[in-house]
């Protein structure tokens, strides 16, 4: 299996098992990540296994790293060292990373950030800048020509921050033998300061000092390191204008235009330059500062954003933000900044993970409250997997929730959180005229989905979220708005009306109101015009949601909660055709049920599966066998039998296309096939043991193609096993790459509808993947 790279990350490199904190790119292009656990990790980029050449510190996170000369690098942790390393030649997996000078710092100022840059006038030394929590930066002079040592001396301390030090960057502008060092602070100001080297025999203080202050400077010994020479510093400007916490600061990339980028909590990029001139250095040394242009976002959505950069060539901006999202931002011709659609994903774990019933998106869930849609987009603007909507931005992590079949594909989904309430939602017209304008004009779907998309175009624009409720209220369309009634007529409409990305450009966040996107949309537009209203809450459970499964005839609903006794264990079902009427319970498990699943459209009877953590596996059928598919009857469901299926709690359970098979996957790592004779369950096969936990799994649904099911595990693996024709036998057939994988547990496999070549799975890692099965 491969993971499918349009639109999103070309290359992943995987960690070992905790949280990476810091990046940084060497020159010869190998990649240096540090963790939350002090490790220091490089690798090649795509390197496929292994964790590469790996260094410790004494206690992490590791800070930040700093590239110094070629195969050398700079760490700082909150062990309070800052560390020298020198990379191998090779990339032995486990190899250690060579130690070459340790700076050891006090608690109280332990180091935050690191730069380092060519000394000036001193072509083969280097000078190292070290902001700590105390507000101070702290300049040393390196020496990294002998291989076996660093050498690190004092040079001085850079007074005037109130607060941590946050960020700090070399300029690549240089001038009088002097380089631009700038300073980002919690104080919610930056500073530019210049530091350059001069001769240890010259004057004892400034020229432009008063007379008494020259002849009370104290001697200044030359700097060893630098030859005879030592470094002088001065502060260039002091650059107000944020309104919270600065947090880094980056330089053009060319040296010949001074401009500084400063990243801040208060959801802004400014652009700095001496005397407001962004594209020269000839007032470069000038004490005047000016912002040039201001950048970033002013919706509320947006809590700010931790750094940002520019591209190597300097015409395009990148930023992370606290949402999780990348923002971006192209530099047009006339000098201007234009926004453009990032990259965007789920900044906690996803827990759960539908495809759209018809097939065109895909539907994730997770721990960071969010309901996201994914799809591929063919239309109009950047092209590849994209994040085309977020139905539910909810006060409670994400569980579980199910997606509804209708006619267009799915326009209803039921959610399930921490929360004893299951919430139904209903897709907005706007959304459907999204998806057609993503589709391109090839897509048979599309005419289906514009005529479920008129019919709901009057009943809802949209929703909104009220700043203090968990609801989505919808936003009515006026009466007299209507869709054009062909998909040609649709995007020429989309194309004359005024988009949501030039409405928000032109007029602020208050002009952002919900309709048909025709270009993949920014960050805040997906936060605040994308979603789905809020139809329904079911009530009945009395502990936390936990698992809920759709009947593919798109009436029934089955939920099931946290429970502790056989009683809270019952399992509710719920009919969307009468008015979400809970139509009875279901009682079997003793103890929480972890999977439930309807048999698939092709099954030729109504069954019901249920697995839970008393490693049972209860099946349900209706009461009578001549009751319709899809329905509750009049004599309900029952219980047909409950057995043991695995000697440890039950995580996943799957049907086969056909309906008469069903896999369970549990916690005593096994996979186990089961068939269904006569309202009973029989062993049809076991898969070898595997070596990790299957933590999630889904059978292909194509009913034509051969059995094949997709497991993930809890050491973030990937496998795709295929049946013989018998189904008694299984092989694997291709397992994700190491960098394909996930890098925490996988929680939740879907594959497309109808399809045995292309699934998704999320994880404990906050990614969701799209593999496409060869």
């Amino acid at each position: 299996a491969r993971a499918m790279d349009d639109g999103g990350a070309t290359t992943t490199t995987r960690g070992a098992g905790a949280r990476a904190t810091c990046v940084e790119t060497l020159d010869d292009g190998r990649i240096v990540v540090g963790d939350a656990l002090g490790r220091v990790r490089v690798r090649a980029p795509g390197e496929d296994g292994g964790e590469g050449a790996v260094g410790r510190h004494a206690r992490g996170p590791v800070r930040d790293v700093a590239a110094a000369t070629r195969g050398t690098f700079v760490t700082c942790a909150d062990d309070g060292d800052v560390i020298a390393w020198a990379t191998p030649e090779r990339n032995e997996s486990g190899e250690e990373l060579r130690e070459i000078g340790r700076l050891t710092m006090a608690s109280a100022s332990a180091p935050l950030c690191a730069a380092v840059t060519r000394a000036p006038g001193v072509e083969e030394r280097r000078v190292l800048a070290v902001g700590c929590v105390d507000g101070r930066t702290r300049v040393y002079a390196c020496d990294f020509t002998n291989e076996g040592a660093v050498t690190f001396e004092a040079c001085g301390v850079l007074d005037g921050h109130a607060d941590w030090v946050r960020g700090v960057a070399f300029a690549p502008t240089r001038r009088d033998d002097a380089v631009f060092l700038a300073t980002a602070s919690q104080d919610r100001t930056a500073r530019v300061w210049r530091v350059q080297t001069v001769p240890a025999d010259g004057a004892r203080a400034s020229k432009d000092a008063a007379p008494f202050a020259r002849l009370a400077a104290p001697p200044e010994p030359p700097s060893a390191v630098l030859v005879g020479r030592r470094v002088k510093t001065s502060l260039e400007s002091l650059l107000i204008g944020h309104e919270d916490w600065v947090t880094s600061v980056a330089w053009h990339p060319d040296a010949s235009k001074m401009v500084l980028m400063t990243a801040s909590m208060d959801r802004s990029l400014v652009l700095w330059s001496p005397a407001g001139a962004p594209w020269t250095s000839e007032e470069a040394g000038s004490e005047l500062w000016m912002s040039s242009t201001s950048l970033g976002e002013a919706a509320a959505v947006c809590l700010g954003y931790y750094g940002a950069s520019f591209s190597p060539d300097g015409d395009a901006i990148m930023a992370n933000s606290h949402g999780g999202a990348l923002h971006q931002w192209l530099r047009d011709d006339d000098g201007s900044w234009r926004a453009i659609p990032g990259t965007s994903g789920h900044t906690m774990r996803v827990t759960c993970l539908r495809w759209d019933t018809a097939g065109r998106w895909l539907m994730s869930g997770g721990g960071d409250q969010t309901v996201r849609v994914h799809a591929p987009w063919h239309g109009d603007g950047p092209k590849g997997w994209r994040q085309i909507a977020r139905p539910q931005v909810h006060g409670h992590d994400i569980v579980c929730f199910a997606t509804m079949y209708d006619d267009a594909g799915t326009t209803t989904y039921v959610s399930g959180a921490d929360e004893k309430v299951l919430r139904v939602f209903e897709a907005p017209g706007t959304f459907l005229g999204t998806v057609i304008n993503s589709l391109g004009n090839t897509d048979p779907v599309a005419a289906a989905a514009l005529t479920k998309a008129k019919n709901l175009s009057l009943e809802s624009l949209g929703a909104e979220l009220p700043a203090l409720g968990l609801s989505n209220k919808a936003l009515r369309g006026a009466d007299a708005e209507d869709l054009p009634s062909d998909v040609a007529g649709l995007r020429a409409q989309a194309a004359q009306q005024e988009g949501l990305i030039e409405e928000y450009n032109a007029r602020g966040v208050e002009a952002i109101t919900p309709q048909a996107l025709t270009h993949p949309p920014l960050e805040e537009v997906l936060a605040q015009a994308t979603l789905w209203p809020e139809t329904r809450k079911l009530y009945g459970h009395g502990n936390e949601i936990r698992a809920v499964a759709a009947h593919p005839s798109g009436d029934l609903i089955a939920s099931a909660s946290n429970a502790l006794t056989a009683a809270s264990a019952a399992i509710w079902v719920w009919s969307r055709g009468q008015n979400w009427k809970p139509l009875g319970t279901l009682s079997g498990a003793t103890l929480t049920v972890t999977a439930l699943e309807f048999t698939p459209r092709n099954a030729a009877r109504d069954y019901l599966l249920a697995a839970s953590r008393d490693r049972h596996v209860c099946l349900f059928a209706p009461s009578s066998r001549d009751a319709p598919r899809g329905e509750f009857g009049d004599d309900g469901w029952r219980l047909l039998t409950r057995f043991k299926a695995h000697d440890r709690e039950i995580y996943a359970a799957s049907w086969a296309p056909c309906g008469a098979l069903f896999a369970t996957a549990g916690r005593d790592k096994k996979v186990k096939i089961w068939r269904v004779v006569d309202d009973a369950c029989e062993p049809a096969c076991e898969l070898p043991k595997f070596t990790a936990a299957p933590t999630a799994m889904a059978f292909a649904s194509d009913p034509d193609a051969p059995l094949a099911i997709a497991i993930g595990f809890d050491d973030g693996g990937i496998e795709v096993h295929v049946a013989s024709a018998d189904a008694a036998s299984w092989t694997l057939s291709s397992r994700a790459s190491a960098n394909d994988r996930h890098g925490a547990a996988v929680r939740a496999v879907a594959w497309r509808p109808g399809s045995s070549a292309v699934f998704a799975s999320a994880g404990d890692d906050h990614a969701v993947h799209v593999y496409e099965h060869e």
